[in-house]
């Protein structure tokens, strides 16, 4: 697997850069080239301190008959295998688990992640309370609530919950029993209500350890529904830092069925691609008939034939390393067999690949 050379990269204003996949070797490691200071670092045994070790993965959307990879747990148990072989502190999936944890087949494959050997995180994604009300989808997930905090191994991860609409200004509604799609029309989504932004802020400027911070949308993205209010966020990122810099490190989200990774202001942004398949919407009749039979979603997705997840890798002295993986396309059906446009609204590429990285960020 290809991975990006380790590289320094040094606090500068505005600072930002983009990293493109390589469409045959993962990504380009001419792709982290910025305007400020970058200088080889040399090997790992620079980096200082014990690391924590994380399982990361998106979007696996388990529903039995509606979307791909679902007739079975075999997508979920090749995950947990692949972070019990590489010994992860602790795994994170980054919403849409599952669509209704009142279903028997649900409320077991979520037991199967919830009681496995590793410790287990959830983030509520916006379809994870498709089917009951979204305290009931965090009591099962065993969360506190949508947004929540945790300190493990010397970083905090603070998870936000952007999974609210906003029907009129000042009133914000949680997605919970399908009222998502049954949404007020002139409506928008994709909000952090103002008591959850002080609780975030309030989290992460008085945060004693760098700040790993997670939401199912994103904070990042120009379009491609990201966070309404994702300029406010970024404020209280660029504070923290400057209070202390490398308070907030690292950002992850998923939803968006994509991989991508950008520093901006010195933080690395990590869109997470699906662990299972991209949805487009519109219908392509390219998979087997018995198979769109069974699934009945098939004709709307373009699913992967294995799954994707990551191990993230953090060291306290600001080394972040990321191991991805790569799959094929499920019945080898290409977007542009299907009729798909290559690229999304922000011009990113749908790949069945979880990009490989290797970064080193230095905070003055």
């Amino acid at each position: 697997m290809s991975r990006l050379s380790m590289l320094t990269v040094r606090s500068q204003p505005k600072e930002e850069t983009k990293m493109k996949i390589n469409r045959r070797n993962f990504l380009s490691t001419a792709a982290l080239a910025a305007p400020a200071a970058l200088a080889g670092t040399g090997h790992a045994a620079e980096t200082a301190g014990k690391p924590l070790k994380v399982c990361v993965f998106a979007d696996i959307h388990y529903r039995p008959g509606t979307f791909p990879n679902s007739e079975d747990t075999s997508f979920l148990e090749r995950i947990m295998a692949r972070a019990e072989r590489e010994h992860c502190d602790m795994m994170i999936h980054l919403g849409d688990f599952v669509h209704n944890v009142r279903q028997d087949a649900e409320k077991a494959y979520l037991k199967l992640y919830n009681d496995f050997k590793i410790p287990g995180y959830h983030i509520l994604g916006n379809h994870d309370q498709d089917g009951n009300p979204y305290k009931e989808t965090c009591e099962a997930y065993r969360m506190p609530d949508g947004h929540y905090t945790f300190d493990k191994g010397g970083f905090r991860f603070v998870i936000a919950d952007p999974n609210y609409f906003c029907n009129e200004p000042g009133k914000f509604i949680h997605h919970e029993n399908g009222n998502y799609f049954r949404r007020v029309k002139g409506s928008t989504i994709n909000w952090i209500p103002p008591e959850q932004m002080e609780w975030l802020r309030a989290t992460i400027v008085g945060s004693p350890y760098p700040c790993i911070v997670l939401s199912h949308q994103s904070f990042e993205r120009g379009r491609g529904a990201p966070v309404n209010n994702k300029d406010e966020v970024q404020a209280i990122f660029r504070e923290a830092n400057a209070r202390k810099p490398g308070t907030v490190r690292l950002v992850m989200n998923g939803h968006m069925h994509m991989d991508h990774l950008r520093v901006l202001d010195n933080i690395l942004y990590w869109d997470v691609n699906s662990a299972n398949y991209q949805w487009y919407g519109t219908l392509h009749n390219r998979y087997p008939e018995e198979y769109a039979k069974k699934v009945r979603s098939a004709n709307k997705v373009l699913a992967w034939d294995a799954p994707l997840s990551a191990i993230l890798t953090m060291w306290p002295d600001g080394r972040i390393k990321i191991d991805g993986s790569k799959a094929g396309w499920l019945f080898g059906v290409t977007p542009k067999d299907a009729g798909y446009s290559k690229t999304d609204s922000d011009g990113r590429e749908t790949l069945p690949i979880i990009q490989s990285a290797d970064m080193k960020f230095t905070y003055t």
